[in-house]
């Protein structure tokens, strides 16, 4: 049996493409090696290039490969430090605004989308084919779902607002600023609406669910607990938050959608 690519390789072709980087990643899944897969993320950054029309290019593989919510959790252990990389990026362009650079923002800020697509789907995956969870099953499903919704919120506060902010400040012009952010109002609002879809997903598979606390009934798995964004409220919440940010960037920039 031939021996899986080095990590160091699979990262540095990654970068290539988007192509690549879907190609790499799904079979990274595919391996169902948690070891390599926390170092893969630990270590993979983002090709040069990422096409807004190809949102949501992960194929079924990359979610079918999905084994467990405790897995999946462990494995956060990299993918966390490979959001925290790209939310740096951001970062370092709000200390180093430029309208050359915002096609670099907005290529982070859409595949950071896509990835918490990614990675809500495959927990929608895991735990829609499980007849009765236990209470740590949904507590863990439910803590992999609020990260993703909160990772993207973290995201595009980055974008509309510190970086925003800093970008209008140094451009040349509110020209040049305008056809910088251009691309963002129609973007945001794309990703935005298929966020909240994976939302109204969710729902639809937990009433369909069951938990089997340890000595007592059948019950279906609570939305809210310990201030997460699965019930009404909070999440009423959360999307006011989201919207905010998109309407903010709207009126600076001045262009509807």
């Amino acid at each position: 049996m031939a021996k899986p690519p080095t990590i160091a390789s699979l990262v540095r072709t990654a970068t290539t493409s988007q192509e690549q980087y879907i190609i790499n990643t799904t079979e990274m899944f595919a391996e169902h090696d948690s070891e390599r897969i926390i170092e893969y993320f630990g270590r993979l950054s983002l090709p040069r290039t990422w096409a807004e029309e190809k949102a949501g290019e992960f194929g079924e593989e990359a979610i079918l490969s999905a084994r467990s919510v405790h897995i999946e959790l462990a494995e956060m252990a990299g993918v966390t430090k490979y959001l925290e990389r790209n939310q740096r990026k951001i970062k370092w362009h709000v200390t180093h605004p430029g309208i050359d650079g915002a096609s670099s923002v907005a290529l982070i800020f859409a595949a950071q989308a896509d990835f918490a697509m990614l990675r809500i789907r495959r927990v929608l995956h895991l735990i829609s084919n499980i007849d009765v969870l236990t209470p740590e099953d949904w507590g863990v499903a439910r803590e992999l779902l609020n990260r993703a919704f909160r990772d993207y919120r973290q995201t595009l506060g980055l974008v509309t607002g510190r970086w925003m902010e800093a970008l209008m400040e140094t451009a040349e012009s509110h020209e040049a600023f305008v056809e910088a952010m251009a691309p963002f109002p129609s973007l945001i609002r794309e990703k935005t609406a298929a966020l909240e879809a994976h939302r109204d997903d969710i729902e639809k598979v937990r009433v369909s669910l069951s938990v089997q606390p340890p000595g007592y009934p059948m019950v279906k798995p609570p939305r809210y607990f310990g201030g997460d964004l699965l019930d009404n409220s909070s999440w009423g919440h959360f999307w006011g938050e989201v919207g905010k940010m998109g309407d903010g960037l709207r009126q600076q920039v001045g262009l509807g959608i």
